[in-house]
C-alpha cells in the first residue's frame, strides 16, 4: 500500500546546462494533531479507550459513501486503515445509506435495497460471518451528509436527533450480544461535514456518552474520531488548505470535466473527498488510536 501520510519530497533536478527545478510537492498531507481527551471529560472529543489497531485481522466497517467508496477516485479511508495494519476489511457500508430508513424515509428513494441503513448492514453480517471478537475492529461512520446535517434534518420534519443516536447505539448493542460478541468499537464522526448546530452536537454528544456506558457496562474497547478538527482546519479556520498542502478545496469532478491536480483537490465529487483526503482521514484515524490513547 502506498504510505497513507507521506512527506513532501523536494527533489533537486541540477544540471549544468540549466537552472533548478523545484518539482510540485507530492501528496498532501496532515497539518493538525488530534484533539484528544477522555471518556469521563464529558464533551466529545478524540480518544481511545483500549484499541489496538495492529491487533487486528479483521475490520468490519458500516457507513454510507464515505466508507462504502462509491464516490471518489481511489481507496477509502477505511481501506487505508485496514491495508496499513494488513487486516481484511468486510466492508457493508454503501453510498446513500442512513442510520434508519423508518427515520429518513427520503433515502428510499436514492437507494432502494437493503444496505440503506445500518439496522440492515448490520442483520446481514451478523447473519454471514463467524469472527473472532478479540481481533475484530467495528467501525461505524453515519452522520455524513443528509441524515446528520441538521438544515436538511429539520427541514425532513424531524425536531432532534437524539432518536437516531438511540438507534445507532441499540444497533451496536445488538453487535455486542450473540452471535458477533462485538467488543472493539471505533465511532468516527464529521455530521454536517464541519458545520455544527446544537441539534448535530446533542447527537454527536449521546454517540460519546454511549461509548463511555458501552466501556463501563459491557467492557468495550472503544475509540471516537471526530473528523470536525481535519474538515475546520482545511475549510473554515486555522491552519487552512495550503497548509496541507491542497491547491484546492473544490470539487474535482464537475459534470464532464475533471480538474488539473486531483491529487491536491480536498472532495471528488460534491461533498464527497477525493483520495488523497481519504489518505489523510485514515492518517487522522491512525493518529487518534496512537496518541490519545486513555484508561477512561
Amino acid at each position: 500500500m502506498f504510505p497513507l501520510v507521506a512527506s513532501i519530497l523536494l527533489t533537486f533536478l541540477c544540471t549544468t546546462a540549466s537552472a533548478v527545478t523545484l518539482p510540485r510537492a507530492s501528496a498532501v498531507h496532515l497539518a493538525i494533531s488530534p484533539q484528544c481527551g477522555t471518556l469521563s471529560g464529558g464533551s466529545p472529543s478524540d480518544v481511545n479507550v483500549g484499541l489496538k489497531l495492529s491487533g487486528y485481522k479483521t475490520i468490519v466497517a458500516f457507513g454510507d459513501s464515505f466508507t462504502g467508496g462509491g464516490t471518489t477516485n481511489g481507496p477509502t479511508w477505511v481501506q487505508n486503515l485496514a491495508s496499513s495494519v494488513g487486516a481484511k476489511l468486510i466492508n457493508y457500508a454503501a453510498s446513500g445509506a442512513v442510520v434508519d430508513i423508518n427515520q429518513w424515509p427520503q433515502a428510499a428513494s436514492v437507494q432502494a435495497k437493503a444496505s440503506v441503513d445500518f439496522i440492515n448492514q448490520a442483520n446481514n453480517f451478523t447473519t454471514t460471518q463467524d469472527l473472532d471478537p478479540s481481533t475484530t475492529l467495528y467501525v461505524i461512520f453515519f452522520g455524513i451528509g443528509k441524515l446528520c446535517s441538521p438544515v436538511e434534518f429539520a427541514a425532513a420534519g424531524k425536531t432532534d436527533m437524539n432518536q437516531i443516536a438511540g438507534v445507532l447505539v441499540y444497533t451496536l448493542l445488538e453487535l455486542s450480544s450473540s452471535p458477533s460478541f462485538a467488543k472493539n468499537i471505533l465511532i468516527v464522526d464529521n455530521y454536517g461535514l464541519g458545520k455544527t448546530s446544537p441539534a448535530g452536537d446533542a447527537f454527536k454528544q449521546d454517540l460519546f456518552t454511549s461509548l463511555g456506558t458501552g466501556r463501563s457496562l459491557y467492557g468495550w474497547n472503544v475509540g471516537f474520531v471526530s473528523f470536525n478538527n481535519f474538515w475546520n482546519g482545511v475549510l473554515y479556520g486555522t491552519p487552512g488548505a495550503a497548509a496541507f498542502g491542497y491547491t484546492s478545496t473544490g470539487v474535482c469532478v464537475q459534470g464532464n470535466a475533471t480538474c488539473s491536480d486531483p491529487s491536491r483537490t480536498f472532495y471528488w465529487a460534491p461533498g464527497n473527498p477525493s483520495a488523497a483526503t481519504h489518505s489523510l482521514m485514515a492518517s487522522y484515524v491512525e493518529q487518534v488510536l496512537s496518541q490519545c490513547q486513555s484508561s477512561t
